[in-house]
């Protein structure tokens, strides 16, 4: 329908061949072909065989714009494609970036966490070592303290045993000058001895009463003093073997509270050390989300920079092809109208315009 509209415009526009060759010659195909129709007319059977000519020109135009035109409609179809995939390579870029920032945070409170345990751990142990410090100062200390006492234990048992044997001077018929070494004796081992024992008292009490004139004087009296200091020193054997038995089981606890301490700190040693290597592989994970999610961007974004590149390209590639097509209608409009004039119009006037056009 279009053609048929076509033609009878260009029969209309034929009416003035003059006006219309002119415009044809405006035209750089149309002044080649008016240029080889030149040529042609001066040829016997010039008209028949320049529409042959013509005729042959517009198919092989035709023929052109349909394989350019379907040549652009499959460079479009390829950048349609291309378009796509860069789509579906973003979209899939822009998920796997939201998948590897959605696991980040969960993945950096591990590692806190992680870090976070190693580090009181560790301040567990400083305070059982600083424990296992104070302890063993204290065990020092107390053993210190026992053998202290221990000695002064000791000294009042031989103090006591020397002072038995002083007083049993009282008893014989010459006891000489026993009451003065009595008393000495009896300062002497308040003195060293005696002095901040629970038995000060009974002790200084004992000697007093040896060294009164009505007691030694009376040897059932002084056989009943020696008879309490042997009581006395039972009584403080009795206290040195609670001594000693407190001091074996506060170094039996003492020991033992060593052992657990050590025993814990090797526990969290080795907590500590799982803990580090699950610090180190969250660490690990966590550079390689970064890295991951930072990687799906760099992919986002060349794929952007290829989107403009094939974008640019394409219009351009469709602009020359559309501005292909256009002159070749061009082109194919002037064949047909050279067509119409060889076929309906030609005559000497014809003949004479064609040769009379300045091209």
């Amino acid at each position: 329908m279009k053609f048929i509209i076509l033609v009878i415009l260009l029969v209309c526009t034929l009416g003035q061949q003059p006006e219309f060759l002119q415009q044809v010659a405006q035209n750089s195909f149309g002044r080649q072909i008016l240029q080889t129709i030149q040529l042609e007319l001066t040829q016997e059977n010039a008209a028949r065989q320049i529409y042959t000519m013509l005729n042959k020109l517009f198919y092989d135009l035709r023929d052109e714009d349909a394989r350019s035109s379907k040549a652009n409609g499959e460079r479009q179809a390829q950048c349609a494609d291309q378009f796509s995939l860069i789509n579906q390579i973003q979209e899939k870029a822009v998920v796997a970036k939201a998948d590897y920032e959605r696991q980040i945070p969960g993945k950096q409170e591990e590692l806190t966490n992680k870090l976070s345990q190693v580090e009181q751990k560790n301040a567990e142990i400083q305070r059982n070592d600083q424990l296992q410090i104070n302890l063993s100062e204290q065990r020092r200390k107390d053993h210190q303290l026992y053998e202290q006492k221990r000695d002064e234990l000791i000294g009042l048992i031989n103090g006591l045993k020397q002072a038995q044997q002083i007083i049993r001077q009282l008893q014989t018929s010459h006891p000489g000058g026993a009451l003065v070494q009595l008393k000495d004796h009896h300062e002497q081992l308040l003195k060293n001895y005696a002095q901040n024992s629970e038995f000060k008292s009974i002790t200084s009490l004992l000697m007093e009463l040896c060294s009164d004139a009505k007691i030694h004087s009376d040897n059932d009296n002084v056989q009943v003093i020696v008879d309490i200091i042997n009581d006395l020193i039972e009584s403080i054997y009795d206290v040195q073997k609670r001594e000693m038995y407190a001091e074996d089981w506060a170094e039996k606890f003492f020991q033992q509270d060593l052992i657990r301490l050590q025993k814990e700190n090797v526990r969290l040693s080795g907590q500590i050390a799982d803990d580090q290597a699950a610090a180190e592989f969250a660490q690990q994970r966590l550079e390689d989300l970064q890295q991951q999610a930072l990687l799906q961007q760099i992919i986002y974004d060349n794929k952007e920079v290829e989107r403009k590149s094939f974008d640019v390209a394409c219009k351009e590639d469709n602009n020359a092809a559309e501005q292909a097509r256009v002159s070749r209608n061009e082109q194919i409009q002037i064949v047909l109208q050279l067509l119409e004039l060889f076929e309906n119009n030609f005559n000497d006037r014809t003949r004479a315009a064609l040769m009379e056009i300045v091209v």
